[in-house]
C-alpha cells in the first residue's frame, strides 16, 4: 500500500510545471480574434496554460508609462514566486433620455479585478462589480415580467441575478465572483469558485452558456493522451427564484436545485475537435421533505452516469459539439442539444472567420439556431428543476421554440475597431415569456404566434488598454418586433471582460 501511495505522490508533484493555471474572459469580441489557437476549444472557460497559447501581439513602448497606459494592468507585481495584477473594471455608458418616463438611459457599473499566479501550480481570480443602471425598453420590461416584489425580487439584472429598485425605472445588483485553480502536474486541474461555464464553438450554446449568473461549483479536467483527449466534470449549486415557503425568517432563502455535467473532448489533430455534453438539474427541495439530497449521478463524474436518471424528476440534457477548421483560420462548427425526457433535440451551425482580408485582431462569424418548443420545459409538479438559476436561461436567453439566424464581427485597424451583431429571430412564443419557465401541461394549450425580431447592435472605438481591455466606443442598437420599434445612441467607456448578451 505505501508503495502505491508513493507512486501516486511521485504522479502528483514531481511533474511540476512553469505556468499560468488561470482561467481566460469570456470576452466574445477578445477571445475570437485568437480562436484558431485554442485547444479543445469548445469547453469554457479555457485554462491558460492548456488551452490557449501566449498572446505575442501585446505591444511594448519605450517608456514605461506607456506600457502602464496601454499594455500593462493598474498595479503589476513580480516577485520570485508570486506574480500578482490588478485592474478597475468599469462600464460608464450614456444614451438617450425616455421623455415619457422622465429618465436617461445609462449604465454605471464599478468594480476591481484580482488576478495572481502563487509559485507556478497555484493561480487564483476575483471580481468584484456594483451596478446601477437604466435598461432600454425592451430589458426593463422582461426584466419587470419575471419580478416577484412579495418575494423581494424587483426585478433581474441580466448576467448578474435578482435587482433591486433604482429611482422608480432603474436596477441595482452587484456581483462578485472568483475561483482558485490549482494544477499538481501538467495533465490535472482542479478548481473551486463562484463562476459560469460554457460548451461549444459558438456565440450562443444550446447546453451552458455563461448568459446566467454565477453559481458556486467544483471542477477537475484531465488532459489525456499528449492532450489530445480533454475530460471535465463540474459540480454546481443553484437556485430558483422562489423563496422556501413557510419559513422562519422574512427573507427565507430561494428554494435551491443543483446541476452537475460532464464534458469529454476529443482532439485528434489540430483542424478536427469532437466534444460532448451530459448536465442535468436535479432535486433538491420538496415541500413536504424540505431540502433532500439529490440523485447518486449528481455526485458521479462519470460520463454517461446520468443516463439513469432520466425521468420525470430530474432535467437531463445530453449534446454534441463538433468542429473543423476548412483552412487555419476558417472554422465549421455544429452542436446538437437533446432532451430524452421530452424526446426533443435543438440545433446549431456556424462559421468563424479569424483575421478576415488579412486584418488583425478581427473576425466575422455566422451562426444558424434552432430549438423546438418545450426544449427544456418539465412537469408542472417539477418546476423547481427549471434549466434556469436565479431567473435566467442556463443555455439560450430566449429560451426554446425559436430559430435564429445571426452575423457577428470585429474589424480592427491597429487601436481602431467597428464591432456589430445582426440577428434575425422567428419565435412561437412571446419573447418576454421564454419557454424554459412553462411546464409542459401548459404548453399543450398556449396560443402560438410567429413573432419575429430584428435586432442590430454596432460600434465603433478605440482599444485602450490590452491588459484591462479597456475601451471608448460610440453604439448604436436598433430592435424591431410585430410590435415595437425601438433605436438608441450611446457613448461607452469600460473594459470588456464579460458578456452582456442584450440581444434578446
Amino acid at each position: 500500500m505505501k508503495k502505491y501511495l508513493l507512486l501516486f505522490l511521485y504522479f502528483l508533484f514531481i511533474f511540476s510545471f512553469h505556468s499560468q493555471v488561470k482561467n481566460s474572459s469570456f470576452s466574445y469580441f477578445n477571445l475570437n480574434t485568437t480562436y484558431k489557437k485554442v485547444q479543445h476549444s469548445a469547453i469554457q472557460p479555457y485554462l491558460e496554460s492548456h488551452q490557449l497559447q501566449p498572446d505575442t501581439n501585446n505591444v511594448k513602448y519605450k517608456k514605461k508609462i506607456l506600457n502602464k497606459l496601454f499594455s500593462e494592468s493598474l498595479l503589476d507585481v513580480v516577485d520570485d514566486e508570486a506574480h500578482l495584477k490588478l485592474d478597475p473594471l468599469f462600464n460608464f455608458s450614456l444614451g438617450p433620455r425616455n421623455n415619457e418616463l422622465n429618465y436617461r438611459y445609462y449604465s454605471n457599473v464599478r468594480g476591481l479585478k484580482i488576478s495572481g499566479d502563487l509559485g507556478s501550480n497555484l493561480s487564483f481570480e476575483t471580481r468584484f462589480y456594483e451596478n446601477q443602471f437604466f435598461y432600454a425598453d425592451y430589458l426593463r420590461e422582461k426584466s419587470d415580467l419575471r419580478s416577484n416584489p412579495s418575494m423581494g425580487v424587483d426585478g433581474i439584472a441580466f448576467g448578474l441575478g435578482r435587482s433591486k429598485r433604482f429611482k422608480n425605472y432603474g436596477n441595482d445588483a452587484s456581483l462578485a465572483n472568483g475561483y482558485l485553480s490549482f494544477s499538481p502536474n501538467k495533465h490535472l486541474n482542479f478548481q473551486i469558485g463562484h463562476g459560469r461555464h460554457f460548451f461549444g464553438n459558438g456565440y450562443r450554446s444550446h447546453l451552458i452558456s455563461d448568459y446566467a449568473p454565477d453559481y458556486p461549483y467544483l471542477s477537475g479536467q484531465y488532459y489525456l493522451f499528449k492532450n489530445k483527449l480533454l475530460y471535465k466534470h463540474v459540480t454546481a449549486w443553484m437556485r430558483n427564484l422562489n423563496r422556501i415557503p413557510a419559513a422562519s425568517t422574512p427573507e427565507a432563502l430561494f428554494v435551491p436545485k443543483s446541476f452537475s455535467f460532464n464534458q469529454l473532448s476529443f482532439s485528434p489533430n489540430d483542424k478536427l475537435s469532437i466534444a460532448i455534453f451530459e448536465g442535468g438539474i436535479y432535486k433538491m427541495f420538496d415541500i413536504q421533505n424540505d431540502n433532500i439530497s439529490p440523485s447518486f449521478s449528481f455526485y458521479s463524474p462519470i460520463i454517461g452516469s446520468k443516463f439513469f436518471d432520466i425521468d420525470s424528476t430530474n432535467n437531463i440534457m445530453y449534446g454534441i459539439n463538433w468542429s473543423y477548421k476548412i483552412l487555419d483560420n476558417i472554422m465549421i462548427y455544429n452542436q446538437i442539444p437533446v432532451n430524452l425526457t421530452n424526446a426533443l433535440y435543438g440545433f446549431q451551425l456556424g462559421l468563424k472567420w479569424c483575421n478576415p482580408f488579412k486584418l488583425d485582431n478581427s473576425f466575422l462569424n455566422f451562426e444558424w439556431n434552432s430549438s423546438p418548443p418545450g426544449m427544456y420545459s418539465m412537469k408542472r409538479l417539477q418546476r423547481y428543476q427549471t434549466y434556469s438559476h436565479l431567473g435566467h436561461e442556463l443555455a439560450h436567453p430566449l429560451g426554446s421554440g425559436f430559430q435564429e439566424f445571426l452575423i457577428i464581427g470585429q474589424f480592427s485597424k491597429e487601436r481602431l475597431f467597428l464591432r456589430f451583431n445582426y440577428n434575425f429571430s422567428l419565435s412561437m412564443n412571446n419573447y418576454n415569456e421564454n419557454e424554459v419557465f412553462e411546464a409542459n401541461e401548459d404548453l399543450l394549450f398556449s396560443v402560438r404566434d410567429d413573432n419575429y425580431r430584428h435586432f442590430l447592435s454596432s460600434s465603433v472605438g478605440l482599444f485602450l488598454n490590452s491588459s484591462s481591455k479597456m475601451e471608448i466606443a460610440l453604439g448604436y442598437t436598433s430592435r424591431i418586433t410585430n410590435y415595437s420599434n425601438e433605436n438608441y445612441f450611446s457613448i461607452s467607456w469600460r473594459t470588456y471582460l464579460k458578456n452582456d448578451y442584450f440581444d434578446q
